[in-house]
This record gives structure tokens, C-alpha cells and sequence, in this order.
């Protein structure tokens, strides 16, 4: 079965209070009678990380976040070396911390585990606090430890800026001895090309210098394919002009434009010249049709002009080739240059490389330098004093885990006896154990302070009662089990007796809405009975004397239904109630009633309640709520299974009322609906147990 926590402390809240009270008293006293006065000293430490700039960007040495670097701050307080300095100093000073016997390395530990260093709120402080039943000697040994790892810091830190310092003036010789070497460099090739070779502007002026030989070599051999080309022509025409017929020469248009051009060729001549007098005996010869002559004249004109062609043309076939020889010269020359000039280029980049690191690590000297002489970078805020009065927090510490403890205990208590306990107390209960719902409950007749005596007519004596209201409930749903299923029989049974099953039956049978001669009571419990009740007769002897039910029936004025007394049914020859015999009585009895209830053994103690309850149409389990467990409940339920009982109903009977529960608001809404002032019994009912709905 499923426990609820929430409920089972509730259920069993005087248990809870009465641990809690008992134990807080004794937790109290114990803390009071060996409380020890305890005193603790604190000392402040500020921290100002300052991450020098390093020489190359390596990101491996640098760390990865300030918490980092406080982190570690912390744990080098805790150091070997830091706590064992403190130790002998502490010494010294006349306190004694090491024990009688005791090694160092127990000291140091033993130490490292009293002390407390925290970060603050992750910022740069640090407190470091040590506690101890004693208070001489205590601020002391914090002030001994933080001026220990101070002093650690600054060597730790003198050693590393020294080897730093070390480093940087190893690698500034070098960049120094590489710094020379490069000026050399320069110096020599300034020395091979002259000063002005460093000079960019130089290559320009040996460029425009190439280029003017470039274009005079072109326009050379421009020239000198023209003259090619004319000294082609000129030899064309020479071999026509031998090819031409005289007779033809002189009737065509080529005399003409011969003789044009010997007259073209006149102007400008003086009259005086040989060349005059030629073209002048030319035109005479052509004019007097001596064609032969001017043929000739022509063709040694153009050997001239050939001749004179020729010339030129070897002129520029020389002239061409000293400039071919001049531009790789100045080729040569440009590209020595420019070697030069990029050779010089780079060798002042490497220089200033060269003077940009040594520059750098020259400032990082005098960083360091100068922060060899500064002090460091860790201070004390606030030394620790000796503590005037003892700490509390450890008292209040104790007494405050004697409570949880106790509490703790508490409410395993109440689990504890809430899982032992096995009672089937609320209906929630009903419905987790077998899945089934029950049909109803019905409180404690001293909630509502309802004499014994009164219990099996509360219909009569308590009509205006809570728990008649509750019967009232539980009779409608019997009403409706008759109404919608023709339900006759209705047996009614406790699990081990004394669960209040006859009154639960007799109550809702003088409730239902039926006449007085419709309903009848059948009365199996021998506790009831009266003197007509069978004594050692069997219920088959005794239907055969009363043929007529009325000979056993009593009708009384003052109840509302008949009632048939019975009382043990057990067939004294075979130790047991034959099925026959109650189909008989049953069968006579539906002829006449409308209802009939039948008052049953207990179910798991006599098998003739099992032989009512197969012959019953409805069967009933009447359950105590102080009595009653679990286990009997699954039992009688697999035994009504086995006996394939058609319908089932479950009745809690007895249920307690707790003070602010659900039913005690019930109850008292039901009171004030009634005008009925509450019981004063009711107030001290309410302090028990809770049994939720």
C-alpha cells in the first residue's frame, strides 16, 4: 500500500511533537553542558594581479581567467613552504603549535586543514580565518602566514623578473651581434654600386636611359626596312624598263610620264649642273624619238638611285647592330641595378625588424627593472586581532543540527509506525488496496457523543445527527442498487467481528423508503439473539416446524422493519449450513419482503457466512477503521472472488475526526445547518488523528 508522508505525520502528530519536544530539550542541554568556548581570528588580503606584457604572443603562457590566478593565489598560501616559514616563526614569537612528538609534515597538514581562506564575492580579496579553543597566540599565527606568503610572492616574483631579465639581455646581444651584421650587409653593397644605389630613384633614371636606347633602335630598324623596301622597288622597275619595246615606249603613256618626271625632277636644279644638263639631253633625245638612248639614261638613273639605296641600307644594318650590342649592355646593367636596389630593399626591412624587436625587449628591460624596486603586489587590508569573545555560530551550529537531526527522527518515526501500521483508517485506503471505491463511511459514534446503547437506532434517538445523515447517504445507494438491479438480499458482514455491522444493517433497513411489513431483518448473530433464537436445532428442523414464517417472526411496534432471529445456523450433524436450507428460507422470504437484510457471522472466522453471502445479491464488508487491517481486507475480498459474489460493497465504519480536518468542517457545517450547539467532546476528539476522505 502507498504512503503518504504529509499524511502519516499528521496521522500520528502526537508521536511527532512528543520526539520533537523531548529531543530539542535534550539537544539543548547536551549543546549547553559540553558547549567549549571556541575563538576565530580573520587577516584581509588584497590581491592587484598586474599579467606583464610578454616578449612573443604565446597564448600558452598566459593564464586563462582571473579566478584562475586567485584560485591558485589561495592554494600557495596553503603551500608546504608558506606554512612551514609561518610555523617557525611562529616558534620564535614563543607560541608553540606543533605537538609534543608530533613530525612537521603533521604540523603543516594539520594546519591546512584548520585554516579557512575564501574568495570574496569574486573580487580581489581574500580573507584567511583559523579557529581554536584558544585565543593567545591565534591572530599571530594568521599575521605569520600572511606575511610568509607576502615575502614567498615577492622572491617568487624577484626570481622570475630576474630570469626574465636574464633572457631579455641574452636575446638583446643577440639582436645586437644580427643588427651589425646587417648594417655590414648594406655598407658592402653601397660600396659595389655606389652610395646613391640605395636610392629607388637611380633605377629610373638607368630605366629612361634603356628606353631611349629602345627607341632609337626602332626607329633604326624602321629606316632600314624602308630602304629595303625602296631598293626592291627601284630593281623591279630596272628589269621592266629593259623588258619594254621602243616602239611600243613611244605610243604609250610610259614616255609620257617619263618625261613628266625628268621635268619633275628639273625644279630646283641649277641650269649649271650635270644632273641639269642630263635631263635636259634626255628630254632632247625624247623629243627627237631616240628612245633607245633614254632608255638607257633611265636605267642607269635607277642604278643610281639603287646604288644610292644600298648605301643606306647597309648604314642601318650597322647602325642596328651597335645598338642591339649598347641595349644589352644597358639591359644588363638595369638588371644589375635592380638586383642591387631589392637586395638593399630588403636588407633595411630586416634592419627595422631587427630595431623593432631589440626596441621592444629594451622597454621590457626597463619594465622589469624598474619593477625589481617596487614593492609587491599583494597587501594586507586588515591584520588579524586577538578575538575579544568566543564565537556563538559553533554552539548555535550544534544545537541547529541537533534539531534537524531530531526532526529527522521525528518524522521517521511517524513513517516508520504509518508503514508498520496495517489499519485501513481512510477510504483512500479502500480504493488503493483493492482499486475498488467504497460505498461510504461512518464516523465514531463519540464524535457526536452517541451512547452505545443508541448506536443501533440512531434514526430513532439522533434523527438530526451527523451520523444520521451519513446512514441517510448510505441508504440512497442501497435504494438505487434495488431500483436498478432488483436487489433483494443484502447480507452484511464484518471481517473478525465487532465492527458494528448489525447496527449499520439496522439502520439503513429502518431508513428505507419502504412500509414496515417490506422489510425484515434475518438476525444470524448469536449475541442478539432472543429466546425464540434456535439453540442446538438446524436451520432445515427448524423450517420444517415453522411452516409458516410468522410462528418466527417478530413485528415490533417501536421498529420499522420485522425481524427474524436465528442466530447460529451451523447444521450441528455436519458442522456446517447447508445451501439448500437458506435458498428455502430465502426463497419464502422474497415472496413476502421487498428488503432483506441479513445480520452475518464475521466473514473470515465462520464458513457459514460465506454460504449467506453466495446466496445474497449484494454483499456488504463492514469495516472498522481501528481494527481492521489491510491484509484481512485482501483476504476476505479474494475469498468473496473465489466465491464469484456478484456485487461488492464496502462500508468503513468508526472513522476518527482530527481537529481542522475534513470532517470536522463537515461536522461542524452540518451543526450549524441543524442549530444544534457542538458537544464539548467534539474539541477533544479533534486533537486525534486526520483520516483524509
Amino acid at each position: 500500500m502507498n504512503m503518504n508522508p504529509i499524511q502519516a505525520v499528521l496521522d500520528n502528530l502526537r508521536l511527532v511533537l512528543g520526539t520533537i519536544f523531548v529531543g530539542i530539550s535534550a539537544v539543548i542541554l547536551y549543546a549547553v553542558l559540553t558547549y567549549q568556548p571556541y575563538y576565530t581570528a580573520q587577516a584581509t588580503l588584497l590581491f592587484e594581479p598586474k599579467i606583464p606584457e610578454l616578449l612573443y604572443n604565446n597564448n600558452d603562457r598566459y593564464l586563462h581567467s582571473f579566478e584562475d590566478w586567485m584560485r591558485t593565489q589561495a592554494h600557495e598560501i596553503e603551500s608546504r613552504q608558506v606554512l612551514e616559514q609561518a610555523i617557525q616563526t611562529y616558534h620564535d614569537s614563543g607560541f608553540v603549535w606543533t605537538y609534543p612528538g608530533e613530525s612537521p609534515k603533521t604540523g603543516i597538514d594539520r594546519l591546512r586543514g584548520r585554516l579557512d581562506i575564501s574568495q570574496i564575492n569574486n573580487t580581489q580579496i581574500i580573507t584567511i580565518e583559523l579557529g581554536s579553543r584558544q585565543r593567545e597566540g591565534l591572530a599571530e599565527l594568521i599575521n605569520n602566514v600572511t606575511v610568509e606568503y607576502i615575502s614567498h610572492k615577492d622572491r617568487q616574483r624577484k626570481e622570475q623578473d630576474q630570469k626574465k631579465l636574464n633572457y631579455l639581455r641574452e636575446e638583446k646581444a643577440k639582436y645586437n651581434i644580427r643588427l651589425e651584421e646587417a648594417y655590414q650587409d648594406l655598407m658592402d653593397i653601397s660600396k659595389s654600386y655606389g652610395t646613391a644605389i640605395a636610392d629607388e630613384k637611380n633605377l629610373y633614371i638607368y630605366l629612361d636611359m634603356f628606353m631611349d636606347l629602345r627607341s632609337r633602335y626602332n626607329e633604326i630598324l624602321t629606316h632600314r626596312i624602308e630602304t629595303e623596301n625602296k631598293l626592291s622597288a627601284l630593281r623591279n622597275q630596272r628589269e621592266r624598263l629593259k623588258e619594254l619595246n621602243i616602239y611600243d615606249l613611244q605610243n604609250t603613256q610610259v614616255l609620257l610620264e617619263m618625261e613628266q618626271e625628268i621635268n619633275a625632277r628639273m625644279v630646283g636644279l641649277k641650269p649649271e649642273s650635270q644632273l641639269f644638263i642630263d635631263y635636259s639631253q634626255t628630254l632632247e633625245k625624247i623629243s627627237t624619238q631616240n628612245i633607245a638612248a633614254a632608255r638607257k639614261y633611265l636605267i642607269a638613273d635607277i642604278d643610281r638611285e639603287i646604288n644610292e639605296q644600298a648605301m643606306l641600307n647597309e648604314a642601318a644594318k650597322a647602325t642596328e647592330k651597335d645598338l642591339e650590342r649598347e641595349m644589352k649592355k644597358a639591359q644588363y646593367e638595369l638588371m644589375d641595378i635592380n638586383t642591387a636596389v631589392l637586395k638593399t630593399s630588403t636588407q633595411r626591412q630586416a634592419i627595422d625588424r631587427i630595431i623593432n624587436i631589440w626596441d621592444r625587449i629594451n622597454s621590457r628591460i626597463e619594465q622589469i627593472e624598474i619593477e625589481l624596486f617596487n614593492p609587491g603586489r599583494i597587501r594586507v587590508l586588515s591584520e588579524a586581532q586577538t578575538p575579544d569573545f568566543a564565537d556563538p555560530s559553533k554552539l548555535m551550529k550544534k544545537v541547529v543540527l541537533g534539531i534537524i537531526a531530531i526532526l529527522g527522527l521525528a518524522v521517521g518515526l511517524a513513517l516508520g509506525k504509518e508503514l508498520l501500521d496495517k489499519r485501513i483508517k481512510r477510504l483512500a485506503d479502500i480504493e488503493k488496496i483493492t482499486g475498488l471505491s467504497a460505498t461510504g463511511y461512518l464516523m465514531d459514534g463519540i464524535t457526536e457523543n452517541i451512547p452505545p446503547e443508541h448506536m443501533n437506532a440512531i434514526y430513532r434517538y439522533h434523527p438530526n445527527s451527523y451520523m444520521a445523515e451519513l446512514f441517510n447517504q448510505l441508504t440512497v445507494r442501497f435504494e438505487k442498487e434495488h431500483h436498478e438491479h432488483s436487489a433483494q438480499v443484502f447480507s452484511f458482514f464484518s471481517l473478525k467481528g465487532k465492527s458494528g455491522a448489525s447496527s449499520v444493517a439496522e439502520n439503513i433497513l429502518a431508513m428505507l423508503d419502504a412500509d414496515k411489513n417490506e422489510k425484515i431483518l434475518v438476525d444470524l448473530n448469536p449475541g442478539s439473539t432472543e429466546d425464540h433464537t434456535l439453540s442446538n436445532d438446524s436451520l432445515i428442523s427448524w423450517l420444517a416446524t415453522h411452516r409458516n414464517l410468522d410462528q418466527g417472526i417478530v413485528s415490533s411496534i417501536d421498529a420499522y422493519y420485522d425481524v427474524l432471529h436465528l442466530g447460529s445456523l451451523r447444521e450441528m450433524s455436519i458442522a456446517r449450513i447447508r445451501p439448500s436450507a437458506v435458498q428455502e428460507l430465502l426463497k419464502r422470504l422474497k415472496k413476502r419482503y421487498k428488503y432483506i437484510f441479513i445480520d452475518g457471522l464475521p466473514l473470515l472466522i465462520t464458513s457459514e457466512s460465506q454460504t449467506i453471502a453466495q446466496e445474497s445479491d449484494v454483499s456488504t464488508l463492514v469495516l472498522d477503521a481501528q481494527k481492521d487491517t489491510w491484509p484481512e481486507l485482501q483476504r476476505a475480498l479474494g475469498i468473496l472472488d473465489k466465491l464469484r459474489i456478484p456485487v461488492i460493497s464496502m462500508i468503513l465504519n468508526k472513522v476518527k475526526v482530527m481537529r481542522a480536518g475534513y470532517f470536522n468542517k463537515i461536522l461542524s457545517n452540518h451543526t450549524l445547518r441543524q442549530n444544534v450547539t457542538p458537544l464539548q467532546t467534539l474539541e477533544v476528539q479533534n486533537k486525534e488523528e486526520k483520516l483524509a476522505a
